[in-house]
């Protein structure tokens, strides 16, 4: 079997993708069964009070992110002084972030009319602290396309917090079960972090012209970034009750489960994959396999939970919560719309061109922003849903533009990429209609939402499959699943595997 290194530039990003975003999923299982335990002893009021309490955190912490790692992935050797350095600066954006958050704990209290809100606050805001603490050595695995460790780190935190999660649920039934979960995790995996990439921490600047740059950028983007995607969190709890808020908190988190996933796992892989594509000249053929790959997993997930958005909810989250699913089912469709444009971001930090994410960014402030202000408004969460999924639109648009602009890869080839799976989700749309249509959800609602699930998904397999082989088998996620599953087949019947698969 070749080694990693020889393989070609596409298998070795798409396993480091697999790899990635495989124990990505693991941890967001653990997600998603704590939440339908969570969602049996908490009611949308108390999901409603955590998400209003993490709205201004979120916010904050994303306008402070520094893309430490994504600046040492672009540096060809990395010396001590760099690691610490970019340690000092996670250690700076931690304090700043917990000092600010316990400044505006009382004042957030005071907005929304809830005095549990202090002390939630300042709990919560040991999350974004502790997550850039993380030792900044496990780049060393990413450079690599390595990302086991990462992936095991994770689904360690992830479980360790479930766990006490579940616990204080079942045994107090106090929204801090959410809190505890969601400060536990970072935690966890800050104190492996060290473990996994040992160093010593010495507080230093001296390096801060290799991140200077990227930061700068990347600032500008995220803020605005932050603004544009929390402005729903931000206006929802002053126009509608906490309990609505709460399914509306609990359909986002829903629908953003795929993204997080499988799109955010892919950014690293997919970072480290473009720089060694543009040092070989492959830039263009890198960007369009790893987009044709996002949409091939993503698009049958968001178009599932749009077309079954009632069943989901009933299965996943119970009756209680029923009044969620056409928000899942309008956000579920806004993220459909959004799948292209989640590569770029990758490709134009290996650019060095973060100042096209800052541009982005600013178009859709232009467009989401009084969308979002004047939606939630008059039509409370109907509106907020309404107003994301044109943004997703004008994000789409504004994405294939800025990717032609910096990389040359025109916008028929973007969308060319695309196809083969909007074509492959046809018929298996149809068969979830008839599904729907013939299957009786009301009396047997676990058999028909399983029967269901397993033909659209064996009827989008076959899709696919039959348009990769009229295109020649081109190289992407569908060969590497076919060789996977044959030599998965080969170690159950116990024959030698084939040393070319």
């Amino acid at each position: 079997m070749a080694e990693p290194h020889s393989a070609p530039l596409t298998d070795r990003t798409i396993h480091a993708g697999l790899w990635t975003i495989g124990a990505r999923l693991a941890s967001r299982v653990v997600d998603f069964l704590t939440l339908l335990v969570l969602a049996r002893f908490l009611g949308p009021a108390d999901f409603g009070l955590v998400a209003t309490a993490m709205t201004l955190i979120f916010i904050v912490e994303a306008v402070l992110e520094l893309p430490l790692s994504s600046a040492l992935l672009r540096l060809p050797d990395i010396a001590p002084r760099t690691y610490e350095t970019a340690f000092t600066l996670g250690l700076l954006r931690g304090l700043l972030v917990a000092g600010l958050m316990a400044a505006l704990a009382s004042p957030i209290a005071l907005v929304y009319g809830d005095d549990r809100l202090v002390l939630l606050v300042c709990a919560l805001a040991l999350a974004p602290a502790t997550r850039g603490l993380i030792s900044p050595r496990m780049v060393v695995f990413e450079k690599a396309l390595d990302f086991r460790r990462k992936g095991a780190l994770e689904l360690i935190g992830k479980s360790i917090a479930s766990t006490v999660a579940i616990a204080i649920a079942v045994t107090t039934g106090s929204y801090w079960a959410v809190a505890a979960g969601t400060v536990m995790t970072p935690t966890i995996m800050m104190i492996g972090s060290y473990v996994m990439a040992p160093m010593r921490p010495r507080l230093t600047l001296s390096d801060w012209p290799l991140f200077s740059d990227l930061i700068g950028w990347n600032f500008v983007s995220q803020t605005i970034t932050a603004v544009n995607w929390q402005i729903d969190r931000i206006l929802l709890p002053r126009f509608i009750d906490v309990a609505s808020f709460g399914r509306f908190a609990a359909a986002n988190d829903l629908s953003a489960l795929p993204y997080q996933a499988i799109a955010q796992p892919a950014a690293a892989p997919l970072m480290a994959a473009f720089a060694s594509a543009q040092e070989k000249g492959r830039l263009r053929e890198a960007y369009l396999s790893s987009s044709a790959s996002l949409m091939l997993l993503l698009l049958p997930i968001f178009v599932f939970m749009a077309m079954l958005s009632g069943p989901v909810i009933l299965v996943l989250l119970g009756p209680d919560w029923v009044e969620a699913s056409p928000i899942l089912a309008g956000l579920a469709i806004a993220s459909i719309v959004s799948v292209p444009a989640i590569p770029m971001s990758p490709l134009v930090m290996v650019l060095g061109k973060s100042r096209s994410l800052a541009v982005r960014s600013g178009i859709e402030f232009v467009v989401r922003i009084p969308l979002g202000i004047v939606g939630v408004i008059f039509f409370g969460a109907a509106g907020a849903v309404a107003a994301r999924t044109v943004a997703s639109l004008v994000v789409s648009a504004s994405s294939l533009a800025l990717v032609r602009s910096v990389a040359t890869i025109s916008f028929a080839d973007q969308i060319k990429v695309t196809i083969r799976p909007i074509v492959a989700m046809i018929p298996s749309v149809i068969v979830l209609l008839l599904c729907e249509r013939f299957m009786d959800f009301d009396a047997h609602l676990y058999a028909s939402f399983f029967a269901s699930g397993s033909l659209f998904c064996l009827m989008y397999g076959l899709c696919v499959y039959g348009l990769w082989v009229k295109a020649g088998y081109p190289a992407g996620v569908e060969g590497i699943a076919l060789r996977f599953a044959a030599r998965l087949l080969s170690r159950l019947r116990g024959s030698p595997e084939d040393p070319n698969a």
